[in-house]
C-alpha cells in the first residue's frame, strides 16, 4: 500500500465532515460522556478515520 497523502480535495473534504459528523451525533445521543475530553478524543479519531476512509473511497487522478 503507497503511502497516504493527507492533502484532501474538496470532495473527500465534503466526505470526511459528512462522516464525522454524522458519527459523533449518532454516538453522542448514544453515550452520556462523563467527561468531555473523552468526547473530543472520540471525535478526532472520528475524524481522523474518515479523512483515511475519504482518501480511499476517492481518489486522486495521479
Amino acid at each position: 500500500m503507497e503511502k497516504l497523502k493527507m492533502k484532501l480535495n474538496i470532495p473527500q473534504v465534503i466526505l470526511m465532515s459528512f462522516f464525522a459528523a454524522t458519527v459523533v451525533t449518532i454516538s453522542n445521543s448514544l453515550i452520556d460522556w462523563d467527561k468531555k475530553i473523552y468526547a473530543g478524543i472520540f471525535a478526532g479519531l472520528t475524524t481522523i478515520v474518515g479523512g483515511i476512509l475519504a482518501k480511499v473511497i476517492i481518489r486522486d487522478k495521479d
